[in-house]
């Protein structure tokens, strides 16, 4: 067993151990798993797990597992007759509905669910081994799955416990776990996050440097680097590329070097990354009046060795933000690809990438421009242009630009859904002052849902997530009694802090 593994839970490491002994026993895996870049490395290391110990793997992303989702997955079983079905980065809170599904799944000896997030309360101390499926979660054995552990980092620690030659795979889990922003927007991974990314350092396949945390460091031209600047969002610079000229102007900073070769961050001295930086930090709190907006900028950059360099692929938050491009844009299975070293997925990543960051930067100016509905409890954000699988990172990128203001709950409607149907997607993102002010946005999500379920008889909302970041599926008829539900326990729940 590998050293790694021995930090973790007694009870989590023997529900590892079965798992680990279901893949070397059984011959024909099924791999479900999430699309955004947590469930896409996530994937990719089953995947490659699978192929170490010489086992085809029939693989796919969805959106979310629902009611409508689990269809297919069925038809998948039907089609290909497996004996290990493997739910990643998500299954927990959809347990119930597996084990509705498990008598129809002829042939599967095991299910195994490889999850973080947390339970709904009639499962929480419900058994993790029932039948034939096994569960790991962190959140059952006394961890946090925001951030001691993502969706990757579980699946890592399979494999870890699988075969320990399969340490390499711990990149991956270093991109997931950062994708999933559990290193804290850069300020450092704590619990078994932190064992894992010393276990890459150890033997070689991260380097960590302190530096600045925008997205493009190691890739984007000097002035597109601010240009497309969407995490902070910066009045006046990000989409001015004249301002961003001028910006490096102003600082005497070429953004050419002698050969008339555009310079990257990377490629600037230490001076002049002082003289920039000290820059950012003025034009941040001139446009915003707040000093905790330029929290963040600065803080630990992970750089993956191995790696092509001068590449997004160089970068964990790079990476993850090529992935969840891709996961964002309907193409997971793409993103899968490029994590396992396909250098045509690559390219077709890099165009997906440049569609993503444009979708958040015209859905932010409309959001600046269309502004947002203050409800008791929380803000709104109500936009038919933006689509579902980015309506969440666009209300959280608003509230750290301020966009949105971060003292109460903002939550995300979208009716541009992945998949036609009666339903509206709802995504809700809380600060780290809101959480502590008594807010858990998952608890609230589940108990309106549960409420309107129990009134109508019948599945209204599907709900889930983390106490920051959370989200539902909601029958279209019932989308303004979800939210008045919602006002009112976020608003009892901030109360009662009080």
């Amino acid at each position: 067993m590998h050293d790694l593994l021995m930090t973790v839970p007694y009870d989590m490491r023997g529900l590892l151990e079965e798992a680990a002994g279901a893949v070397h026993t059984l011959r024909k895996p099924l791999a479900i798993s999430h699309i955004d870049a947590d469930g896409i490395t996530a994937l990719a290391i089953l995947v490659t797990m699978f192929e170490r110990v010489h086992r085809g793997v029939v693989w796919k992303n969805i959106h979310q597992l629902n009611s409508e989702t689990m269809e297919e997955v069925m038809r998948l079983v039907r089609e290909h007759s497996p004996d290990l079905v493997v739910f990643s980065d998500l299954g927990t809170g959809q347990r119930a509905l597996i084990e509705d599904n498990l008598d129809d799944m002829v042939g599967v000896e095991r299910v195994i669910i490889l999850d973080h997030h947390l339970p709904t309360e009639d499962t929480l101390d419900s058994g993790v081994v029932v039948d034939r499926i096994v569960e790991v979660n962190p959140c059952r054995h006394g961890l946090n799955g925001s951030y001691d552990v993502s969706g990757a980092g579980v699946a890592f620690l399979l494999a870890l416990a699988v075969d320990p030659e399969n340490y390499d795979l711990t990149e991956l889990a270093v991109v997931g776990a950062t994708g999933d922003l559990q290193d804290y927007y850069g300020k450092g991974f704590v619990g078994l996050n932190r064992e894992i990314l010393g276990l890459a350092r150890q033997t070689g396949l991260v380097r960590i440097t302190r530096d600045l945390t925008f997205f493009g460091v190691n890739t984007r031209p000097l002035p597109m680097l601010l240009e497309y600047s969407t995490e902070p969002y910066i009045p006046g610079l990000t989409g001015n590329r004249d301002a961003c000229y001028a910006f490096f102007e102003a600082l005497s900073i070429p953004v050419k070097d002698d050969d008339g070769h555009w310079r990257t961050w990377m490629d600037l001295s230490s001076a002049e990354k002082r003289r920039a930086t000290q820059r950012l930090f003025m034009y941040i709190l001139d446009a915003y009046d707040d000093p905790r907006v330029a929290e963040g900028i600065i803080g630990d950059v992970v750089l993956l060795v191995r790696r092509p360099q001068h590449t997004e692929l160089a970068n964990a938050k790079e990476f993850s933000t090529l992935l969840n491009a891709c996961g964002r844009n309907r193409r997971p299975e793409v993103g899968v690809k490029v994590c396992l070293g396909d250098k045509g997925a690559y390219a077709t990543g890099r165009t997906l990438l440049h569609e993503h960051r444009a979708n958040l930067a015209a859905a932010l100016r409309r959001l600046e421009e269309n502004g947002y509905d203050e409800r008791p409890g929380m803000y709104l954000v109500r936009d038919p242009e933006t689509p579902d699988t980015i309506i969440g990172i666009v209300i959280g990128m608003a509230q750290g630009a301020r966009i949105v203001p971060a003292d109460r709950p903002v939550i995300g409607v979208s009716e541009n859904t992945t998949d036609e149907g009666p339903v509206v997607k709802i995504s809700g993102r809380a600060r780290k002052q809101v959480l502590d002010a008594g807010v858990n946005l998952r608890d609230a999500f589940v108990r309106t849902g549960e409420v309107l379920n129990q009134k109508y008889g019948t599945l209204v909302v599907e709900a889930g997530g983390h106490p920051m970041a959370a989200g539902a599926f909601v029958r279209s008829e019932h989308l303004d009694e979800f939210l008045d539900g919602l006002s009112e326990v976020l608003t009892s729940m901030m109360a009662s802090a009080q």
